[in-house]
């Protein structure tokens, strides 16, 4: 089997000149699979941008590119800009990076690609409705975001697939689909590189496996060598951070006082039948609640209703037992208080302003005479560089951009935090630690959490008591 991409010495520097990544080297054959896994904000996703010349504004990389037999620069990212769907096509970690907001799904789709195949076909291939055709990105959930833009990769030819956590906030079965339908690229001779926190998809594509940690290779071979005699001790502490092996945490106290709560709760959109309906839940201070169900069943509404940011079709929501709905001047005065972690952590941050002046903007909105001292500490206690606060939204991973929305909302001291998908951008072992700090803080602080998660298993371990909902 010929070498299809041949990565050699790259080294990658932020604005400051601080060596992120170091020395990087991999081979992958036509057909051929490299997955790299690593840490959370460890560089994965840098490499896959500096391959398409992509590096945020002031970053810059070193090292050399083989592909099918052309020698490209990697300091000169104007060069790589030629192979863009042609060659090389990246799918990246947040679909709102791929997906155009003014236009209908089907209508990317349409100006997508080569391929002359249906719309209708190329979202059956991702197990999306015929229907979502006509939606606005706003209007499906990350779960439906994230095949879409699969299904637009689908449609483009390109010898060199480069996806970023392309199973982020899928279910178990979908996870399946994405993974069947990536092993049959695969076989149909294209080359993928793919990053990826999944443990399941990891094991389940097979091909080579490359760690990643501390800015530099730690181990590299087939999939299944290193993940049944790691090398390591990363690599080791990583295959051990299985929520299958979590000690369950402690419940918490039955009788504490009821911070939310939503009776008889239907939820849909205009036009559309209900998404949920008849739902009721009971939060107390220091709970842990899971939510759980396919992509596209109403999870992520559900929290949006609960938050005061969607009407119920029918039911009432509680905030210790003031309305949101029915009484709007408690609503004003009790916001701060009711939180949602977002499922995409990039989109609540303003991507044209420095993080550091973000979070001296939320000082300014909600005064804390301690907020510097506050600021370090929660940035030490969500193991966070200070430096982060220096760069711009588009300058950190997905893991990061996580911990720092968490950051913010700890600091307007909430009594409910919905957190959608917490984990889905963080490596196993981060994840094990945020669900760690997520239930001490529900504990410590008497703060009512509600986990939304794909991941059963994180959920099982880490919740009071777990709703799975169907479609």
């Amino acid at each position: 089997m010929s070498t299809d991409l041949i990565v050699r010495g790259l080294t990658i520097y932020d604005g400051a000149g601080t060596a992120l990544v170091r020395d990087i080297e991999f081979s992958l054959p036509a057909g051929g699979i490299l997955t790299i896994i690593g840490e959370s904000g460890g560089g994965k996703s840098l490499i896959a941008q500096a391959l398409m010349g992509l590096l945020p504004t002031g970053f810059r990389a070193v090292g050399t590119v083989l592909w099918r037999g052309g020698i490209f620069d990697l300091g000169r990212p104007e060069a790589l800009h030629g192979l863009w769907a042609s060659d090389f096509l990246l799918v990246p970690q947040e679909p709102g990076a791929a997906l155009d907001p003014t236009q209908r799904l089907g209508q990317m789709l349409a100006q997508t690609g080569q391929t002359p195949a249906p719309i209708q076909e190329s979202l059956a291939a991702v197990d999306l409705p015929a229907s979502s055709a006509a939606a606005y990105p706003f209007q499906l959930s990350g779960g439906m975001a994230q095949r879409a833009v699969m299904a637009s990769a689908l449609r483009l030819d390109a010898p060199l697939l480069i996806a970023d956590e392309p199973t982020k906030g899928l279910d178990s079965e979908r996870l399946d689909d994405v993974a069947d339908l990536l092993l049959r690229m695969a076989q149909r001779g294209r080359t993928l590189l793919l990053i990826s926190h999944d443990r399941h998809l990891v094991r389940r594509l097979g091909g080579s496996l490359l760690v990643l940690a501390d800015g530099q290779v730690q181990e590299v071979g087939p999939s299944d060598a290193v993940l049944t005699h790691p090398q390591s001790a990363y690599t080791r502490a990583w295959l051990a951070a299985d929520p299958a092996t979590w000690v369950p945490c402690p419940a918490c106290a039955t009788d504490a006082p009821l911070v939310l709560a939503a009776h008889g709760l239907s939820l849909g959109y205009p036009g559309t039948r209900d998404l949920l309906s008849n739902v009721d839940i009971h939060l107390t201070k220091g709970m842990i609640l899971g939510v759980s169900g396919p992509s596209g069943c109403g999870k992520t509404s559900l929290g949006n209703s609960l938050l005061g940011l969607l009407p119920p079709r029918s039911g009432s929501v509680s905030w210790g037992g003031f309305d949101p709905y029915r009484d709007p001047a408690s609503a004003r005065r009790l916001r701060r208080r009711y939180q949602k972690l977002h499922q995409d952590p990039t989109a609540v941050f303003a991507p044209h302003r420095p993080l550091h002046a973000q979070f001296r903007d939320l000082n300014a909105l909600a005064p804390q005479p301690d907020y510097a001292e506050r600021l370090a500490a929660g940035l030490d206690r969500l193991k966070l560089n200070s430096t982060l606060l220096h760069r711009f939204p588009s300058e950190i991973s997905g893991g990061e951009a996580q911990r720092l929305a968490l950051l913010r909302l700890l600091l307007l001291n909430p009594a409910v935090i919905v957190a959608d998908e917490p984990t889905s951008r963080l490596d196993p072992i981060s994840q094990k630690e945020t669900i760690a700090l997520l239930h001490h803080i529900a504990i410590q602080d008497k703060v009512g959490l509600i986990i939304i998660s794909h991941d059963k298993e994180i959920l099982d371990a880490s919740s009071d008591h777990v709703f799975n909902f169907q479609i």
